[in-house]
Formats: structure tokens, C-alpha cells, sequence
């Protein structure tokens, strides 16, 4: 695990000090070491947290003759079985290091190396055989890579705020990226902030010429579900599901340091720790985070989990002064971001990071295996639509247009795109359209041009997986994973996630969906049938098909008149000099905080202190 960085400039030599501070910018990503190639126009930086051969895997590192260079970010689960492969194409290593895997996978291979990895990666690549920079992001973007372009200079780095280090950057506030963090949470790919720089999307490469031109982006992986006829029975799937998923978990132990697990209590980490006991030798070390507000804490569970596994359990308790982070999550995100479990997931990596540098989480299982309570939402909604009258149907729209508050806009029985778009709004459009002053109120376009892309792609899959596909190529990757990465690297914490892994995405996307969802006798309509049914092998009912929590935190209860953060939230967002009035109107601010809307107070927090830091 580590930080990459690299610039071309086309009409000037990049200085030493330039390529160090921005390496210098990402340090939390690699604690360990640092590493810096200058080339004339051309450097690459490294930041590395050395979890894969620690003595020799040292970057930027480069092929024998020179040809080939390469940075990287992230693991490559199976870079043995790679370099057997390698190896009898009379490929020479000098290290044990996936990294040299890596580079010489793109020697042998070219752009068709993407095909044969298993792992979570950003990595550039400097080719001078063909004069260009190959960069590419990992199938469902786990690690990110962001770029910055100009017509004199090209640079790429794992966080934003590398960026601002290069000599003469410019960055340019994009208010249309801002209005869909506040729609979304987050600001999804390519899109970031600033208009200037931009995401790679996952499963995607990029050709950089020398003069820093992108020559090409072109996809190179998708995820399709399928829906041809079976005839496996239920419990032959539950097999195949078992050996996917704990052959995944051993893949992703491949490691040369100590490493653990988060245990939050839920099916999914539970899940990951039990396997991880099948296969060690050794109690597993595990770390879980709770509240005193008890309602938000799954503590409990997590114990149990631990008595159940015979783990080595570490805990802590987040209190609301846990707030006083906001300002370095705030740095550290690089952008506005507003899923707020990323404060608890901070305060886990914290613990964990004090007795281990590797971690593997249950993330990535919900969207697969269809466990949020919004597909359950959705079905029913769907379900319900099949035996609304066709009056209301048709005069649904224009009761949208005369009166948007009452009847919000896409929740009108239907399965289309904006009405799936309703389920994950958190700031719908007419809300969005009151809280930006005038000026700035051509930001709101209400574009669904990230979603159509995605959603065109659906039209064989059933209902249920259609939005799936849809979360797994927007929230999966801009919200959970880049929350679990910024908040883990904060503390040079790997964390990897054998649920995210393209061999059990693959696998589980040829799953019926009534494999995986549906109703349950006693318990009602339930997503993650089988992985249920695998614990309830180990537990009781009441853990296994309780009612899903999640890991966000109790701000309802902070930010509500009379909490710990209510008078702080006036303070800091209707002061006179809240970034915020700059854009939007004190009226809608103020309804927000008064009437205590959970997720657009937590926006408004974020960006506010955002907005500071950046001094717009």
C-alpha cells in the first residue's frame, strides 16, 4: 500500500523540490519510505507502506535495461502464480515484490496485463519503448487515481492535494460538482471539485504521451449479470458461494507483516473474521468501534462475534467530541465527501493501526448480495406500483411540476432511472434549487448523464439488478471505498476487502437473483440469503436476521436542539464568516439545522470546513 504521484511538464524540467513535495503530500499513504525519479520534463514520486517484501520492493522501480518503470499503488493478490507464468517466458526477478510482477505483467503483455490481476491497484507505468505513460485503476476502484491537466502540464496522484504543490496550478471551483455532492454525497468520476482535475474512472486506463497528452481512456472490464436458465439447487450454490468466498479471504492474507480484521458486529465482517479463523493457525486480531448511544452500537454483536471466533478483540468508544476531526478528514478527502461513517471509520483504523499495519473489512457485500434496505425498499416499491391506478400514473407528473414538495419528482410508481434516482437523492432538486442564491443557481442541473451511462447497460438484467449494477458502479466505489481508503491511509492502515474482489463479483453476478434475495419465512423480504444462511451455522437468529445498522453515526442525536453539537452547528455554518452564505441562502441553512434533516446538516458541515481550507 502506498502513494503515487507524477508530473509531466511540456515545456520546462520538473525541479527536485517540486516532485518531493508533492511526494511529501500523500505521506500518510507510506510512512515507511519515499522514492523520486526525475527525467528533464518527466518525475515520478512513491510513498510506501510496505506489507509485500519489505527489504527489496522499493519504487519507483525500474526493468533491467530501463525501458519500463513503474509506481504503484495497492497489492496484487496473485502475483506468485503471475510470476510462474513469467518466469517460464524467461522473465528474471530480482525481488519478491508484486511490484516487479507488475511491471514486467505490462512487459509481456501490454495493456492486456489489466486481465489477469486480482488485486486493488493505481498504478503509471512509464514506457519509453512507445514514448508514453501507461496509467489504469483497479475493476471496481479501490484505490484511486486523480489527474490534473492543463495545456502545459499533466500530473497524477492518489489524493488532490498533491496537485497543489505543482508550480503554477490553477484550480477552478466546479459548482455543478458541488450541487451533485450535495444530491449524491459524494462527487462520482470524472468529475472532482475542480474543473481542472479529474477521477479515472475504475476498470479504465489512461496513454500519456511525453509531452503530457492523454492519447487514450478506454475501459477494459465490466461486470455483467446474467440471467440464462440453471438448474443448481439452493444448496448448491450455498457451496460454491462458501469456497468463493473463504478462497478469496486466503487470497487476500497474503501478506509479509501482521494483520487483522474490522468487526463491526454486522453479517459481513463476521463473515470475513470467521473465515480468516478457519485458516490461521493463530487467534485473529479484531477491531471494533462503538457508541454510547446504544441504539447506534453494534458492540454487542461484535462481541459476540469475537467469543464465537476465539479473537483477540480490541475496542474503543466514539464520543461526540470525535467531531473535532472534521478539519483533517476535510484535508485528507481532498474534496467535499458526505458519507459521515468515515468519522468511525477513522477511529477503527486508529485502533487497528496500533497493533497492525493490514486489515481486511466486509466491505462490498451489500451490493453484490443485495443486502441494503433500500433494494428491499425498492422491490416492495415496485411491487406496490404493479397496483397503483393508471390515472394516478399518468397525472403523477404534473402533480410533480405544480407541487414538488408533496409530490417529489421520480416517485411516481415506475422502475425507470429517475425513480430509482429518488431512492439514493439526499438533497432532491427542488430542495437544491431554494438553498443556492440566485447567482449560483445555474450549478443545478439535476444531470443524470453519470447514471444514463450505466443504466443503459441494464436492459437484460431484472429489477433488482439493475440497481445494483447501478450502486456498484457509483456508491460502491465514490462512497464506501473512497471512505475505508482516505480514512485507513490517514493512518498508513492497509485495509483490504475479500467481498470487493473481481473472482466473487464475477461469480456472484451469476447468481439468480432468487438466490439472494427474497422472502424469508418469519423474517420477511431479506437480501444475503445465503451468507445468512452460512452463519447460521455459529449463531441465533436474532443475530443473524436482525435489522440492519450500518456504520453511521449518531449525529441526529448531536446535532438536535438541545445535543452536544447543536449551538457549534449555528456557529460554524450562519457565523458571518461561514463559507457557506457565500453560496447559498441563510434561510434554507437554517431549516435545515431547526428541523435536524441528518444528512444534509452533515453535507453542509463538510463543505463548509472544506470550503475554508481551500479559502473560497
Amino acid at each position: 500500500m502506498c502513494g503515487i504521484v507524477g508530473i509531466i511538464h511540456r515545456h520546462q524540467s520538473v525541479e527536485q523540490n517540486e516532485i518531493d513535495l508533492m511526494t511529501d503530500a500523500i505521506k500518510s499513504r507510506g510512512p515507511d519510505e519515499r522514492g523520486t525519479w526525475i527525467d528533464g520534463n518527466m518525475a515520478l514520486g512513491h510513498r510506501r507502506l510496505s506489507i509485500i517484501d519489505l527489504e527489496e520492493g522499493h519504487q519507483p522501480m525500474f526493468s533491467d535495461g530501463k525501458e519500463y518503470g513503474i509506481v504503484f499503488n495497492g497489492e496484487i493478490y496473485n502475483y506468485k502464480e503471475l510470476r510462474k507464468i513469467l518466469e517460464d517466458k524467461n522473465h528474471i526477478f530480482v525481488t519478491h515484490s508484486d511490484t516487479e510482477v507488475l511491471l514486467k505483467a505490462y512487459m509481456e503483455w501490454g495493456e492486456l496485463c489489466l486481465s489477469k490481476l486480482r488485486g486493488m491497484f493505481a498504478f503509471a507505468i512509464i514506457d519509453y519503448t512507445k514514448e508514453l505513460f501507461f496509467l489504469a485503476r483497479d475493476h471496481m476502484g479501490i484505490k484511486p487515481l486523480v489527474y490534473y491537466h492543463t495545456g502545459d502540464t499533466f500530473a497524477f496522484a492518489s489524493e488532490i492535494r498533491a496537485f497543489k504543490e505543482v508550480n503554477n496550478t490553477k484550480f477552478t471551483l466546479d459548482l455543478s460538482a458541488i450541487d451533485e455532492y450535495l444530491w449524491l454525497r459524494y462527487i462520482p468520476a470524472p468529475k472532482t471539485a475542480f474543473l481542472e482535475v479529474k477521477k479515472l474512472k475504475p476498470a479504465h486506463f489512461m496513454r500519456i504521451s511525453f509531452k503530457g497528452d492523454i492519447v487514450e481512456t478506454k475501459a477494459y472490464w465490466d461486470l455483467s449479470f446474467e440471467n440464462e436458465e440453471r438448474t443448481k439447487t439452493r444448496e448448491e450454490w450455498l457451496d460454491e458461494l462458501n469456497f468463493v468466498l473463504k478462497e478469496s479471504v486466503r487470497t487476500h492474507l497474503v501478506a509479509d507483516v501482521p494483520f487483522g480484521a474490522f468487526l463491526s458486529g454486522g453479517i459481513d465482517s463476521t463473515l470475513v473474521v470467521k473465515y480468516m479463523s478457519d485458516i490461521l493457525d493463530m487467534p485473529v486480531e479484531t477491531f471494533s468501534i462503538g457508541f454510547e448511544e446504544e441504539d447506534y452500537s453494534e458492540l454487542e454483536y461484535a462481541r459476540m462475534a469475537s467469543r464465537k471466533y476465539r479473537t483477540t478483540q480490541h475496542e474503543s468508544i466514539i464520543t461526540p467530541n470525535a467531531l473535532e476531526i472534521l478539519p483533517a478528514l476535510v484535508s485528507h478527502y481532498g474534496e467535499p465527501f458526505g458519507d459521515n461513517s468515515a468519522v468511525p471509520t477513522y477511529y477503527v483504523s486508529k485502533l487497528a493501526r496500533k497493533f497492525v499495519p493490514m486489515v481486511l473489512s466486509g466491505d462490498g457485500a451489500d451490493e453484490i448480495f443485495a443486502g441494503y434496505c433500500s433494494y428491499r425498499n425498492w422491490m416492495k416499491y415496485l411491487a406496490a406500483g404493479e397496483k397503483y391506478p393508471m390515472w394516478k400514473k399518468t397525472l403523477r407528473p404534473l402533480f410533480s411540476k405544480l407541487f414538488p414538495e408533496k409530490y417529489p419528482p421520480g416517485l411516481g410508481y415506475g422502475d425507470g432511472l429517475e425513480h430509482w434516482l429518488s431512492f439514493v437523492t439526499q438533497a432532491p432538486l427542488h430542495t437544491r434549487m431554494k438553498m443556492w442564491k440566485n447567482e449560483y443557481r445555474n450549478a443545478v442541473t439535476n444531470s443524470i448523464e453519470t447514471f444514463e451511462e450505466f443504466f443503459e447497460k441494464t436492459e437484460s438484467f431484472d429489477r433488482l439488478q439493475r440497481v445494483q449494477y447501478m450502486d456498484i458502479k457509483t456508491y460502491l466505489t465514490y462512497a464506501i471505498l473512497t471512505k475505508v481508503d482516505i480514512a485507513s491511509m490517514m493512518h498508513g492502515l492497509e485495509v483490504r476487502t475479500p467481498f470487493v474482489d473481481k473472482a466473487v463479483y464475477e461469480f456472484a453476478a451469476t447468481m439468480p437473483s432468487n438466490i439472494n434475495f427474497g422472502i424469508i419465512e418469519k423474517f420477511g423480504m431479506q437480501g444475503k440469503k445465503l451468507n445468512k444462511k452460512i452463519l447460521m451455522k455459529d449463531f441465533s437468529e436474532s443475530f443473524v436476521y436482525r435489522d440492519k445498522m450500518g456504520f453511521a453515526m449518531p449525529i441526529g442525536e448531536w446535532f438536535r436542539e438541545g445535543g452536544d453539537y447543536h449551538g457549534e452547528l449555528y456557529d460554524r455554518l450562519l457565523s458571518s464568516n461561514s463559507k457557506l452564505l457565500t453560496y447559498f441562502n441563510t434561510d434554507e441553512i437554517q431549516k435545515v439545522i431547526r428541523t435536524n434533516q441528518v444528512g444534509p446538516v452533515w453535507l453542509l458541515l463538510f463543505l463548509d470546513e472544506w470550503l475554508r481550507q481551500e479559502g473560497l
